[in-house]
Parts: structure tokens; sequence; C-alpha cells
């Protein structure tokens, strides 16, 4: 690994691990090597203040570009880090190994968070030629209510086409209506053989179960984090404008008095300290910091909405968190809207 000096030897590396994924499989059946990973990641601050996961960066040939030296994992992982805002995180690491190390990451330094991908952008390939959707997680945690009155969904289908399971694809379009989407698996084809298989994560995860070309890889992933990146540059720009709220609207009633509880004393994932300036029975009102990057959030909550204000120079990705997370605990389908017109769509 430590032979990587260059981005050209790391496309070389990766496009190696395909090649010989895809012999394994028409062998075997099966992949049996690690596959590749990524993170999107939103960052407010540069690669020499947050730092690395795992050892320290160095640089790559190419500007933007790092690999990890040093630590218990040295050259694993790598950084594109060629946008202002949105980072993209490759490793070769197994997933526990390099989900825990990345969750540590994340959750460890200010500035950093992850990408929340709403569902428009799990859909993105959908109606996109050559595209074809392959799977689709649904979740509702019901994580605000006791135990022995939770009602919990989760489901995971893994198919070809559709139809060839009968009345599965109303079950599906049913089940989105109503619940959060947290994966989506696609595969990309060319002349009738896959070109590309990835599964994307509403946590801003991608894991490439098949590649032929470690550039359409590299692009197709960009694409995603490009189109998040404009989404927060848009969702900004309206905050700075307009001095508004993000309205979040969700499909599933929550429990109130549960919501107060999970974000006092910091506690929760939404990464969110508040403290309850006013109580109705189907109203809160709450003031705080996002732990992200310690600015001011206020909340306004009632039973299947939120109105989220980011005050001067926070950071507006607290929104599709909140709405992702929220929404897959207790929320069901959350849609984030800003004066009447749906953003980080």
């Amino acid at each position: 690994m430590e032979r990587i000096q260059t981005l050209r030897n790391l496309k070389e590396l990766l496009q190696a691990n395909f090649e010989d994924n895809e012999a394994v499989l028409a062998q075997c059946g099966q992949t049996r090597l690690v596959q590749l990973k990524a993170y999107l990641l939103e960052a407010n601050h540069s690669v020499g203040e947050i730092g690395c996961p795992s050892g320290s960066w160095s640089r790559l040939d190419a500007t933007g570009w790092y690999i990890n030296r040093g630590g218990q994992s040295p050259g694993t992982f790598f950084l594109d880090a060629t946008r202002k805002r949105v980072w993209i995180l490759y490793t070769i690491l197994d997933a526990t190994e390099a989900d825990s190390i990345t969750d540590d990451w994340v959750r460890r330094v200010k500035g950093l968070d992850r990408c929340w991908l709403s569902r428009s952008h799990l859909l993105h390939y959908d109606g996109k030629e050559a595209w074809q959707q392959r799977g689709l997680g649904l979740k509702f945690s019901d994580g605000l209510a006791p135990d022995e009155e939770a009602g919990r969904f989760s489901l995971k289908a893994w198919y070809g086409a559709t139809e060839k399971v009968p009345g599965l694809a109303e079950v599906l379009d049913a089940a989105k209506e109503s619940f959060a989407i947290y994966s989506a698996c696609w595969q990309k084809f060319r002349e009738g053989s896959v070109a590309l298989g990835v599964e994307w994560y509403s946590s801003g995860k991608a894991t490439v179960n098949r590649a032929v070309d470690i550039d359409e890889v590299m692009l197709s992933i960009s694409d995603v984090a490009n189109r998040y990146e404009d989404a927060l540059t848009e969702a900004t720009g309206l905050r700075d404008d307009s001095l508004g709220a993000f309205e979040l609207n969700f499909t599933q009633n929550i429990d109130l008095d549960a919501f107060s509880r999970t974000v006092a004393m910091g506690r929760g994932r939404m990464n969110l300290w508040l403290i309850e300036t006013e109580t109705e029975p189907d109203f809160r009102r709450f003031r705080g910091v996002d732990l992200h990057t310690w600015d001011r959030v206020l909340l306004d909550l009632g039973p299947d909405y939120a109105y989220l204000t980011v005050p001067g120079r926070g950071c507006v990705n607290a929104a599709p968190r909140i709405a992702t997370i929220q929404g897959e605990d207790n929320a069901g389908r959350t849609s984030i809207y800003f004066d009447g017109v749906e953003i980080f769509g």
C-alpha cells in the first residue's frame, strides 16, 4: 500500500482490485475481495485542521488528493478534497472496520459531518438510461416510543426485475410513501453486462459491489457529491437572503415529550444539544447548539412538522441531518422545504 505516491498509482490499485473481483466472480459465482467504500463528508475547515481518521494525510501528486500514512491502517484511506465543502473518503478496509474508524473520526472532529442523502439523492439514477434499481432499504425505528409500544418497520429488498415477484412493486411503492429510505442499490449496464454496481446509504456511504472502470466509479460518486454541494450552496444562499427557517414535514406523528428527552444534554444521533423554552400540548420550542460546529440553532416542533432556524453563519447541513435521522428513527418519510420550495432534493 505504501507504494502509492500518485493518483495514477491509486487508480491502478483499485482497478486491479475490480478486475480480480470480476475474475473471481466468473470462476466462483461471487466476489470475495474487499469492496471499495466511499463516504461523502461535509467539511467546514481545511484538511490540515480536520486531520485524518488514521495516521496523517500525505499529499498525492494531484491537487486535493491525499493518502493516509502511519497509524494502525496506513495506505488504506484516500481523500478527494477537491471540493470546498463536500469531500469523498475512499477506503478498501472491510466494512466493519471502515465504518468504525469513519464514525469515530466524524464524531470527535468539530466541523466534520456526514452528507445526509435525501430520497432524491438515493433515487438519483431513477429513469436514467442504462441504470436499473436492484434493491431498496426502508426503515422506521419508532425510536422515541417505549419498547413495549414501538411499531418498528424495516425492509431491505433485493430483486432483479420486480415483476418476477408478484406484488413486490406495489408493496415498495406504498411503503416508500410512509417510511424513510436508508439505502438503494443500482446497477449500470453496458452491452448487456453490469459495468457498475453500487449501493448508496442515507448516511452518505457508497459501497461499490461491482465495477469495470475506476474512472467511471469515481465520476459516478463525484456526481452525487457535486449535487450535494450544490444543495448546500443553495440552502445557505436561501438562508442568508431571507433569514428564514427550514421546514421539515413528517408522515408519522412523533412523541414530543420523548423528543425533548432525546435532545436534552446532547443525547441522540441528531448531534443537537437543545433546551426547551416553550411547551404546549402539541408544540415545543427549543434553542441550543449544533454539536457539529457549535453554532446556534432554533427548533420549533409540532407532532408532524418542524421549523429549523440556523442563525448567522451556522452550518445548514443540520437540516438534512435532522431530516434523515428523525425520519428513520420516528418521523417516517421526511421532506425539507424553504419558503414552500423543496430543497436537498
